[in-house]
């Protein structure tokens, strides 16, 4: 078997089981200077995430890494408190609670399901020419994830690094970025289509580069 046909077995499923297990990952992160304070996973941006859970996450994060992480532990028992507004860098008022939800992002969704989709076509083997998925599920996968990376980044354009408070007395910056997860995705995807438009390209004008003589081709 010839590498770039033994390349176009084993590449799929690793590299679509490996952009799922990102999604579990940070995707974007909420910093004050080298500090998160938050981070969203690619799941959150699948199913969506609630501004109590993004308020939770934030508080555990300070408890970990703040000087005054013990400030933010003492909740008195009194779980109904408005603590959480206070702050959160992403709640303003308690009106504008419903609006700072995160809800389900359908061009990350469609990433999702991209890889899911790639795994299932790479296991069934009466699939013939799957080479033509690949490149297509890799595709859309690539260009979702950065639709939505263009579309975050043009929401932050030009609100740069926000003075939020904190109920600490003083305003802090707060910064946003991509995390290493997310990045990873975009490199896989790309990695496959690149892939698999050089295997389409070969197949097509040098089968004998994929093939060997003696081999059926199954793509045809």
């Amino acid at each position: 078997m010839k590498p770039l046909k033994a390349l176009s077995d084993l590449i799929p499923i690793p590299s679509y089981t490996v952009i799922i297990l990102c999604f579990f990952f940070p995707f974007f992160l909420i910093k004050c200077g080298d500090t998160t304070l938050m981070s969203i996973k690619g799941t959150d941006l699948v199913t969506g995430i609630s501004q109590q859970t993004m308020n939770e996450r934030m508080k555990e994060n300070l408890k970990k890494t703040s000087p005054f992480g013990s400030a933010f532990g003492n909740d008195s028992g009194d779980k109904s408190s408005n603590t959480d507004s206070e702050y959160s860098p992403l709640n303003e008022s308690n009106n504008k609670k419903d609006k700072e939800n995160i809800p389900p992002s359908p061009i990350v969704i469609i990433a999702f399901l991209a890889a899911i989709a790639g795994i299932i076509i790479q296991l069934v083997k009466s699939i013939k020419k799957k080479y033509i998925y690949h490149i297509v599920l890799s595709l859309v996968g690539f260009i979702s994830l950065l639709a939505f990376y263009l579309t975050f980044q043009s929401k932050m354009e030009g609100l740069g690094n926000n003075q939020v408070g904190m109920g600490l007395g003083n305003g802090v910056t707060i910064s946003y970025g991509f995390g290493t997860a997310f990045y990873v995705c975009e490199a896989l995807f790309l990695l496959v289509l690149l892939f698999f438009g050089v295997f389409s390209y070969y197949l097509k004008n040098d089968p004998r580069a994929i093939y060997d003589s003696t081999d059926q081709n199954p793509e045809a």
